[in-house]
């Protein structure tokens, strides 16, 4: 029985996968689900790509929070939250997310963590976003490249977003 680590990453790669083979014209399937890379893939030709697939936040504690272990998004505490904030002890914007801000500084950091590792020839990596927002990731990738440009990414293939909904990939570099 799959972990839930390994249930998200099957999700992620199907979706992906599905995607990338209609935008890229090409025939890939998933061959096998492992570690480092997550996912091997392989099209009719005998070409392969290598996925490692990572999550991206808005705000650090999402991710379990949505998964229903923290109760980080609770209406109990975004209570506890706005309290705070008539209290003068807390900032009414600790809490508010920007694409542009620190939505892209978490996905900035989840590149980078990435690209410390080497997973071989034909890989790409695959962020899957677990934001429910909808963000319009395509305007902001001019600046992720910029940011990303002096950085070693070891993806021949690429870095793709996966958007919220699975129904757009979106090449960040």
């Amino acid at each position: 029985m799959p972990s839930e680590k390994e249930k998200i990453e099957i999700a992620t790669a199907d979706a992906f996968i599905d995607l990338y083979n209609a935008e890229m014209n090409s025939s890939f399937e998933v061959v096998e689900y492992s570690d480092a890379p997550d996912v091997r893939c392989k099209d009719a030709s005998g070409n392969t790509l290598n996925l490692e697939i990572t999550l991206t936040e808005d705000r650090a504690g999402d991710i379990p929070a949505i998964l229903g272990r923290s109760n980080h998004k609770s209406m109990a505490s975004q209570r506890e939250h706005l309290n705070k904030v008539k209290a003068g002890k807390a900032n009414i914007f600790e809490q508010v997310s920007s694409l542009s801000g620190n939505v892209a500084d978490t996905l900035i950091q989840r590149i980078k963590a990435k690209s410390q590792k080497d997973y071989g020839a034909n890989a790409a990596l695959v962020i899957r976003d677990s934001s429910p927002v909808g963000w319009d990731w395509e305007h902001i990738v001019p600046e992720l490249k910029a940011q990303l440009s002096e950085i070693r990414l070891p993806f021949e293939h690429g870095v793709w977003l996966l958007t919220f909904t699975k129904d757009r990939i979106i090449q960040i570099v």
